[in-house]
Parts: structure tokens; sequence; C-alpha cells
């Protein structure tokens, strides 16, 4: 009975390993048959991150840009006709403003005639209805000489080739004095004055008129000096 009861355990010790035996290698299966499928990968170090994109061009390609256009010079239009608002005598070292002065009517003599105002301050009257600078035409400037600032004061004193230099903002007019009047006023008939004021009427070349009285502090005469324009 012993040695039938060792033979049996025997056999239950072999089968037992033999079932062990075939259940691993069932449960063992698919990581084999995975390895068998694909072979191990080697091991690689990790590469570097791509380097940015150069922003210089490369010798081959040119930059890339918004190209600036380039603007073709023009030759500026003229800055005339212009209202004149200074003018400058070296001459007589005088440098003032000018101001535009409208036309009135007077009574001479019992009968209406026209005129122009006088600035009451230190500056020169532009007769609005007389042309403006660069045109032809009589651009006629007057001024005090004793009283509101004196401002032509020294205006008899201009010699003929004197150069007047009238602006306009930024722009300029020269002109030289090509001559100078004295002319009687108190104390003539109205025709005598009518025919005086024919210097500050329209003309049709290009001139300039300044007008004032003679002599300082005195009513008597009519000084007009008329200058050309320079030619450039």
């Amino acid at each position: 009975m012993q040695q039938m009861g060792r033979r049996l355990r025997a056999q239950v010790l072999t089968w037992g390993g033999l079932l062990l035996l075939l259940g691993g290698g069932f449960l063992a299966y698919p990581y084999v048959s995975s390895r068998l499928a694909s072979p191990p990968s080697t091991p690689t170090t990790p590469s570097a991150p791509p380097l940015p994109t150069a922003t210089a061009a490369s010798p081959t390609q040119a930059p890339t840009h918004t190209p600036v256009p380039i603007l073709a010079h023009r030759p500026t239009s003229t800055p005339f006709p212009a209202v004149p608002d200074r003018i400058v005598i070296p001459a007589i070292d005088l440098d003032a403003p000018v101001v535009p002065v409208p036309r009135t009517m007077i009574k001479v003599d019992g009968q209406e005639q026209p005129t122009f105002e006088i600035p009451d301050t230190r500056a020169v009257g532009w007769h609005e209805t007389s042309a403006p600078l660069g045109v032809p035409g009589n651009t006629v400037l007057n001024g005090h000489n004793t009283t509101h600032g004196e401002v032509f004061r020294d205006l008899y004193k201009l010699e003929e080739g004197d150069e007047v230099v009238v602006y306009s903002g930024a722009v300029s007019r020269t002109y030289a004095v090509s001559e100078t009047l004295i002319l009687t006023e108190a104390g003539r008939p109205l025709e005598v004055r009518v025919e005086n004021a024919s210097y500050i009427q329209p003309t049709e070349d290009e001139r300039l008129t300044l007008v004032t009285c003679h002599p300082y502090g005195s009513l008597r005469n009519r000084l007009v000096v008329i200058a050309r324009p320079v030619s450039e």
C-alpha cells in the first residue's frame, strides 16, 4: 500500500509540473510573439530641436521687403501771384509789415473822389485793388512819413538802383528803384491831383509803386517811388 501511494504522488507531481509548464508558455506567448515579429529598436540619442529660420538673406537670395517708392523731382510751380505781407529796403534800413488797405470815397472840391486808407500803425498799406506780386500790373504800397510809426520817413533817400524786397510768406519779389517823383498836392486844383493819382492806377507792365507825403512833417507834396522787378 505504501508503495502504491508513493507511485500515485509521483504521477500527480509529474502531471502537475507539465500543466504548469504549458500554462506558463501560453501566458508568455503574446510577449514572445511580439518580440519575434519586430526586433528590439536600438536606443538613439534624442535629436536637437530645429534651428530657427535665419532672418538675414542668403548670398544667393535677395532679402524680401516692401519697396519704398522714389518720387521723381518735380519743379515747383511759381508761388505768384501773392498778396504782399512784408517789405524790406536795405538802403534805408526798413523792415516792416504790409497789410491790405481798402479804397474809400472822400469829397474834394465838392466832388466824390476815391482814396485809400493808410495804416494807423507802423505798417505799410497795400492797395487791395492793386496788383498782387509777380503778375503784370501796378502793386501800390503807401505809408506815413511823420505819424503812426513814420514807416516811410526815409523813403525820399532812395536812389536809382536801390533794391526793394517785398515778401508774401516765405517767397519774395525783388525790385530796383527806377525813378522818384515829387508831386505838388497842397492847394492844387482837382485835375492836378487826379493827374498825380495816375501813378497809382493799373498798368500793363509789372511795377512796384511806393507813395507817401513829403517833406517830413508836411502834406504839401506827394512822393512817388517807382521800382521795376529785377530779372532772375
